[in-house]
This record gives structure tokens, sequence and C-alpha cells, in this order.
């Protein structure tokens, strides 16, 4: 009697950890479910600013690697002659640099602003977009800090057009003095 007695114990016992961890699990999927759906929210609201709106064509730049390669142009600034913030060594550092502006085809402000003739038109103005970001900078902390420069200007003529048809600036040569 007493092994049957202790059975019913061990499976009255074991019953009740049966229910308790579907109960725990339940509990914890439903609790698991809300914080992926808070974390999903919050990365959405991150993706959309990191792209800079929700097709991607934003201020941000970030949008490059959503540009098919027919869809790409070109405009080159070519030798800009940029004088660099003092650094105190009594020197005037200078850089001379080549720019060239990737433009999205397919973006709408294209047709009005990314034409070869409408570019020359505004050179003037990204170059003192490009000029005003570089010539913040000392000669060692632009050479240290380019990209973080490159993006700052690339910002600054987004903002100049209002526009992210223009989605990258790179430096296609550039010597420091």
């Amino acid at each position: 009697m007493k092994k049957n007695l202790l059975a019913i114990i061990i499976l009255a016992l074991l019953l009740v950890n049966t229910i308790m961890t579907g109960f725990m699990m339940l509990t914890v999927l439903t609790t698991n479910n809300q914080a992926v759906a808070l974390i999903g929210d919050i990365a959405a609201a991150l993706q959309i600013e990191a792209n800079g709106g929700e097709n991607g064509q934003g201020f941000s730049g970030s949008a490059t690697g959503n540009v098919d390669i027919a869809n790409m142009d070109t405009y080159v600034i070519s030798d800009m002659t940029i004088s660099l913030k003092d650094d105190g060594s009594g020197k005037q550092h200078f850089m001379l640099a080549t720019f060239v502006l990737s433009m999205d085809k397919s973006n709408e402000d294209y047709a009005t602003y990314g034409t070869a003739e409408a570019m020359a038109t505004y050179e003037q103005q990204i170059r003192a977009k490009i000029n005003d970001v570089f010539s913040s900078y000392t000669y060692d902390d632009v050479r240290q800090h380019e990209e973080e420069a490159v993006a700052t200007a690339l910002e600054k003529i987004q903002e100049l057009f209002g526009s992210g048809f223009i989605y990258e600036l790179s430096l296609s040569s550039k010597v420091y003095q």
C-alpha cells in the first residue's frame, strides 16, 4: 500500500509540475511576443530614420545599397583647392581634391537637378558646401576623419537640394599640403 501511495503522490507531483511548466511557458511566450513586437517597432523606427524615409531616399545617404547600376549617374567636381583650418603650427595647409557626386537617376528630383546642365548651374553652391565643411578641419583632423568630413559634406549638399538624389560623395583623388 505504501508503494501505491508513493506512486500516486509522485504521479500527482508530476502532473502538477507539467501543468505549472505549461502555464510558465504560456506566460513567458506571451511576454516574449510582446517584447519582440516592441523591439520590432523600435527597429522599424530606427530603420526609417537611418534610411531617411520609407523608400530609403532620404538625407542620410544610406540608400547607396539600393541604387541599381543602371540608375547611377556621376558628376565630377575637379581640382578643388581648400584652405584647411589653422592648426597653430604657423604653416598654412591646403587640400587639393576631386570630388565625385553619385546620383540616382530613378529619383524624381534627378530630372530637375541631376542633369549635366543643372549640375553645372549648381556647381558653385556645391563647391561652397564642400569648402565650408573641409575648411573647418585642420590638416591632421581632415586626414584622420576624412570619412566623417565627406559624410557631413554629403548631408550639406542634400540639404541644399532638399533631396536625396545625390546619395554618395567620394574623393577620387586628394593631395594634402
